[in-house]
């Protein structure tokens, strides 16, 4: 899927166990509270990437003396559906809206994973997450590298991202 460089696979946010912890909270939590499928694709490395979708959450990923970031991004039409199984009302195209909607399901992708994390013996931090429009979220380090894993909800992509520092 993508050519970049190769990530440092000995760096604890990368381990398959990390990866699939997410994962599975991301699936879980849609299955439990929207009744939606998650159809997960193979994850990939880069450095500088960018997320092609309107929406996006970000949370601090730290667990001493590893530092990172986890962000949710999510397609328009994708984060309204979700919003809408969840709370059984129609959502609009309201951005203050769809934030609102997108920041709580992101919380608790993060809690779920944070729960199986812990369990694997990390000690991560909580985290307020933070919406915004993709085009603003605020710069990565220069140096920085990620995880990318992709997932479809109603054949539209969305993706987890984990930035290490």
């Amino acid at each position: 899927m993508s050519a970049a460089q190769k990530l440092n696979s000995q760096h604890p946010f990368l381990d398959r166990d990390v990866v699939m912890s997410i994962a599975n909270s991301v699936a879980e939590s849609l299955k439990v509270l929207a009744d939606v499928t998650a159809e997960f694709e193979k994850p990939f490395s880069g450095s500088d990437w960018s997320s092609p979708t309107e929406f996006s959450v970000y949370l601090s990923l730290d667990s001493k003396p590893f530092l990172g970031k986890i962000q949710f991004h999510f397609d328009r039409e994708v984060a309204k559906f979700v919003i809408e199984k969840i709370t059984h009302s129609p959502c609009g195209n309201d951005t203050e809206e769809i934030f609102d909607g997108i920041g709580e399901i992101s919380n608790i992708f993060y809690g779920s994973a944070k729960t199986k994390l812990n369990m694997l013996g990390f000690k991560l931090q909580m985290s307020l997450p933070v919406p915004s429009l993709t085009k603003n979220l605020p710069p990565a380090p220069s140096t920085h590298k990620c995880m990318i894993i992709p997932f479809k909800v109603n054949n539209a992509l969305c993706y987890v991202e984990i930035i290490i520092n």
